[in-house]
């Protein structure tokens, strides 16, 4: 028997207080895990852009939690360490790059190419703020990054290696890349030239003196020139078609397992 103090009259029902107002736990449990995804991801937008603004050397956690407008503790309670947090930042930005790249390739057979993967790429990464900063910056932040993805991240580290070998392996099994060298070769020479271009960049632009094409778009078709010939990229319009679906799905896998790991951070606290 329900007691009459714990009941609200409302004309001809009779309804408990406690069942007007309680929360079910598993909404409660819901606004909780909703809510530390947002603080979660205000946090990383504090960081990247503190990271475009300052670089990363001169963050400190203290200088992310003002800007995010949390205590320092909450932000370890999400990302343990500097390292580990701006590897989530870099990440995110990486996720949404993949993404992108993903759904070219999904639209035409041509955007499967490493060519223009690599112009793609990029464009890509010029409109991305946090990856241009990372790319830019020190050296020794890029060495960092890549340490810690080593410790955190090990399994997306894996998967987009994987990827990129599966990748060069269907390219060169429909005969649209140059079969003389083996694929270990390729991946090197398509990982280098994109690196070089990216990281000489700055450098090309601090020396007045040095030819450089004024416009990203024409710098995005050198690279994808020197790529196509490093490359020897060629084959049929039926082989290109073929290796397609292939590709667009690999790399629309990768782009959802990146997604999942930028979840992954962002779902989980030290305290749960």
């Amino acid at each position: 028997m329900v007691d009459a103090s714990a009941l609200v009259n409302t004309g001809p029902f009779h309804i408990p207080v406690s069942q007007e107002h309680t929360v079910a736990p598993a909404e409660q449990s819901m606004t909780r895990n909703a809510q530390r995804e947002q603080r979660a991801a205000r946090i990383l937008d504090a960081a990247g852009d503190l990271l475009v603004t300052w670089g990363y050397p001169k963050i400190t956690i203290e200088d992310v939690a003002r800007r995010a407008g949390v205590g320092k503790g909450t932000v370890y309670l999400h990302f343990p360490t500097k390292e580990v947090l701006f590897l989530v930042v870099v990440l995110r930005a990486q996720s949404a790059l993949t993404e992108q790249l993903a759904s070219a390739m999904r639209r035409s057979p041509e955007e499967i190419l490493p060519s223009a993967m690599a112009r793609s790429v990029y464009l890509s990464m010029g409109d991305s703020p946090v990856i241009s900063a990372v790319m830019t910056g020190k050296s020794e932040t890029l060495g960092t990054l890549a340490r810690t993805a080593a410790e955190h991240s090990r399994d997306l580290v894996s998967d987009r290696i994987t990827t990129s070998h599966t990748y060069f392996d269907l390219l060169i099994e429909h005969d649209l890349l140059r079969s003389d060298r083996p694929r270990n070769d390729l991946v090197y020479a398509y990982t280098s030239v994109m690196t070089g271009y990216l990281l000489a960049e700055p450098i090309l632009a601090s020396q007045p003196g040095l030819p450089q094409p004024e416009s990203r778009e024409h710098r995005a078709d050198v690279l994808a020139d020197s790529i196509r010939a490093t490359l020897g990229e060629g084959g049929t319009t039926d082989a290109l078609a073929a290796a397609w679906p292939e590709v667009a799905t690999l790399y629309e896998e990768l782009a959802r397992r990146a997604r999942a790991e930028v979840d992954r951070y962002l779902q989980s606290t030290r305290d749960t």
